[in-house]
């Protein structure tokens, strides 16, 4: 009797062991399904979140290439333009360092309203009822500081680039002429002068003239046409 009851008793337990097993199998392959359930989702969410994005992209690409912003504005446009930036001023700060030297250079663009400059009428697209466009010319006023000292502090005007360079436009670039915003030479590798691009034109045209300015530390400085 006791031989059958150990019998009966190690069935059981066996019974038992291959139950959990079935039932640990089902559980793990619930699991397995609800993962890849998962990650379908998400892929089929990205995938489509993708293609919004793509057709967003299109939508944008095919919008620019419609917009008239890029193409040239009229000798009108440039004219409204000019006068909107009489009441404006614009700036260039930045500080340039060289080994114990440091330099803080300030740059100050704006319109000189007090004084006219007539532009002529042969300058003018409309060929049928051209007209002389009267404006104003501009200038800027460069202040440079070496360490503590200040070593340059003048106005730059179109004039005072007029001797440097030989005018292909039989005289009018330096007659009608006029500074438009300055910039920075990204040519410049020297960390012990300043180069600034100053671009001249006659108002509203497409006649113009690319100079130089050239600082160096000490506040010395040349105008040249190439560099």
């Amino acid at each position: 009797m006791q031989k059958i009851q150990d019998m009966k008793y190690k069935m059981t337990n066996i019974l038992l062991i291959q139950l959990l097993i079935i039932a640990l199998c089902s559980c793990n392959g619930k699991s397995k399904e609800v993962s890849t359930d998962s990650s379908a989702k998400e892929i089929a969410d990205t995938s489509k979140s993708n293609i919004r994005r793509t057709n967003d992209s299109n939508k944008r690409d095919t919008v620019v290439e419609d917009s008239e912003s890029i193409l040239p504005r009229t000798q009108a446009e440039e004219r409204e333009l000019l006068i909107k930036e009489y009441d404006q001023t614009k700036t260039i700060d930045s500080i340039f360092i060289d080994r114990n030297d440091t330099l803080d250079f300030n740059l100050t663009f704006y319109c000189l309203k007090t004084n006219n400059l007539t532009v002529p009428k042969s300058y003018d697209t409309d060929k049928k009822n051209p007209k002389e466009f009267v404006t104003h010319p501009f200038s800027s006023n460069i202040v440079l500081i070496h360490n503590r000292d200040t070593v340059m502090k003048r106005q730059f005007k179109a004039s005072d680039f007029n001797p440097f360079f030989n005018d292909n436009f039989g005289g009018d670039l330096k007659k009608y002429g006029s500074i438009s915003m300055p910039h920075l030479s990204r040519k410049n590798k020297d960390k012990s002068q300043i180069v600034i691009d100053y671009p001249i034109a006659i108002p509203a045209t497409d006649i113009g003239q690319g100079m130089f300015l050239i600082i160096s530390k000490k506040g010395d400085y040349k105008i040249v046409e190439h560099y």
